[in-house]
């Protein structure tokens, strides 16, 4: 899952393309899936997926399932859907198989978790993320350490960022719908 910065910054951008939202739901929507306590539920893992970085990650986050329980995307469910995406092109773009098969999930996760730190305030500041946006979550604030070399650069973080900016989401919303599985948009 994508830390709770990289959501936000996503999320502040989609924001000044779409002014009509109601930023305080659909900023809670964005931080909802992993505050929540049933976190396999809110990103509607899949139940069998395999024991492998690649499938575990990868299998964290079901689209369709989600579509299929919201029909009609309130700013809120919006921003709840927007944080699946990210979540789902987060693992699949931003770390190659190989790595990912290359350590074990605990060594991982413990690399993925110390990128955040380093990551956090970097975007942060980047994005001018305030504590003020985790309000309706204030334990998901975590303000980070000064940026240094681990396993997501900053390029890569700022790319990844644009791309996710660049999704048409109701269109994308169509694609999943007609194949009926996680597609990339």
């Amino acid at each position: 899952m994508a830390c709770a910065t990289i959501h936000l910054a996503i999320a502040k951008r989609y924001l000044k393309r779409n002014p009509n939202i109601n930023i305080d739901d659909f900023i809670a929507g964005t931080l909802y899936p992993d505050a929540d306590s049933d976190n396999d539920k809110t990103h509607y893992t899949d139940k069998h997926r395999g024991s492998d970085n690649v499938s575990h990650v990868r299998g964290k986050v079901n689209l369709s399932a989600f579509l299929k329980e919201h029909e009609n995307l309130n700013d809120f469910e919006m921003g709840w859907f927007l944080h699946l995406i990210t979540d789902y092109l987060f693992f699949e773009e931003c770390f190659t198989t190989s790595y990912l098969l290359s350590l074990s999930y605990d060594n991982f996760c413990k690399e993925l978790y110390h990128a955040y730190s380093c990551i956090n305030l970097y975007l942060e500041e980047k994005y001018d993320l305030t504590r003020d946006y985790y309000k309706a979550y204030p334990d998901a604030y975590y303000p980070g350490i000064p940026y240094e070399e681990c396993i997501l650069p900053r390029e890569v973080v700022d790319n990844f960022i644009d791309r996710i900016d660049n999704i048409d989401i109701p269109k994308y919303i169509e694609k999943i719908k007609e194949n009926g599985i996680n597609i990339k948009p």
